[in-house]
């Protein structure tokens, strides 16, 4: 799974914008060597996460035996709240870093789903995530002896873990594909139309951290319905303490990224402004800036160009002149002007001369 991140953050950049604007220095570039500090950030919260997900699930046996809390010799981990908190301390780190979260967060969104898929189908192999017994015609048991992981594996019973397996597979797909259908163009050539791929324009909900909370989202659906063919008692009507946590997280999720976005607006009179939208607009802007500062200095250099020829053309013209005229002749210009005058010169009257 790190590879997979590794190879879409060196390709990509999670598709926050166009693939020129990195080059540019619009974006900063994803550091893969951040990755593994990234990824060795997310442990800690997986695995308290976890604890705290397995201890919210069995809290009347856990209430009684409070020492067993910390005690890893005793009960397991639980999923939902691994990944939460997994998800949280993994972003902490990497804006510690200065990278850019929400960049590494699309990076990450379908190797995280792809990887519990994987988990999920592996399960089957160790006899693992059974489901509720049950007689029907596609449900699995493990007839052979062996350390299985599931109690009383011989008994036919729902294969959880392959419908969650199978479910967040089909999220993979639901999170890849469409980024492609968008691209997916007919480029004309003469008669011959061949398919062909446009430039990237990924869609605004499958990029960044939007792209997490999609592939978080779809994992939580499949996990919420794999959750209702487990063999744990219903807590709260039809639900059992997973599927309760499930919502509790969800809820959690929205209330975290909505109650913010409503204040912001609140206090900006009621408009609420997209940051990636700002910064497109700003970055627009300064595109536009950048445009029009260009052609004004075009538009003076080729003013001053055409200066220097007019002055150019003016010397050329007044040397052949010069070459063309016969020696002795006055230089040639333009004629004086002269004032207008009322009729012909009047002749001066002759000076008197005094006698001495």
């Amino acid at each position: 799974m790190l590879l997979m991140a590794a190879i879409g953050a060196g390709r990509s950049g999670a598709g926050a914008a166009a693939p020129d604007d990195e080059a540019r220095g619009l974006l900063p570039r994803l550091r893969r060597d951040d990755l593994i500090l990234i990824a060795f950030g997310a442990v800690p919260g997986a695995v308290v996460g976890g604890r705290l997900d397995y201890v919210l699930a069995h809290l009347d046996y856990y209430q009684a035996n409070q020492n067993a809390i910390t005690d890893p010799s005793q009960g397991a981990f639980g999923l939902t709240l691994a990944v939460v908190l997994g998800s949280i301390t993994a972003a902490a780190v990497a804006r510690l870093l200065a990278a850019p979260v929400g960049r590494w967060l699309g990076v990450a969104a379908v190797p995280v789903l792809l990887g519990l898929g994987l988990g999920k189908l592996a399960m089957a192999l160790g006899g693992e995530g059974q489901g509720a017994y049950s007689t029907a015609s596609w449900a699995t048991s493990y007839v052979h002896d062996g350390d299985w992981g599931s109690i009383n594996p011989t008994f036919s019973a729902i294969p959880s873990q392959l419908i969650e397996g199978g479910l967040l597979l089909g999220a993979v797909v639901l999170v890849v594909v469409p980024l492609y259908l968008l691209r997916f163009g007919i480029r004309r050539w003469k008669t011959i139309i061949p398919p062909d791929f446009a430039r990237r324009h990924d869609w605004h909900y499958l990029t960044g951290w939007r792209r997490y909370l999609v592939a978080l989202g779809l994992w939580a659906i499949a996990h919420f319905a794999a959750a209702s063919t487990w063999r744990d008692a219903k807590v709260w009507h039809a639900l059992n303490a997973e599927q309760i946590i499930v919502l509790a997280a969800v809820a959690a999720t929205v209330i975290v990224l909505a109650v913010p976005s409503m204040v912001r607006g609140i206090s900006r009179g009621g408009v609420v402004i997209d940051r990636r939208i700002a910064a497109a607009r700003i970055t627009r802007a300064a595109r536009v800036a950048a445009a029009d500062e260009a052609a004004e200095g075009a538009r003076v250099a080729a003013e001053a160009e055409a200066e220097v020829a007019r002055k150019a053309a003016e010397e050329e013209a007044s040397r052949l002149a010069a070459e063309q005229r016969p020696p002795g002749a006055p230089p040639t210009g333009r004629p004086r002007k002269t004032k207008p005058s009322d009729g012909p010169p009047r002749p001066k009257p002759p000076r008197s001369r005094k006698p001495r």
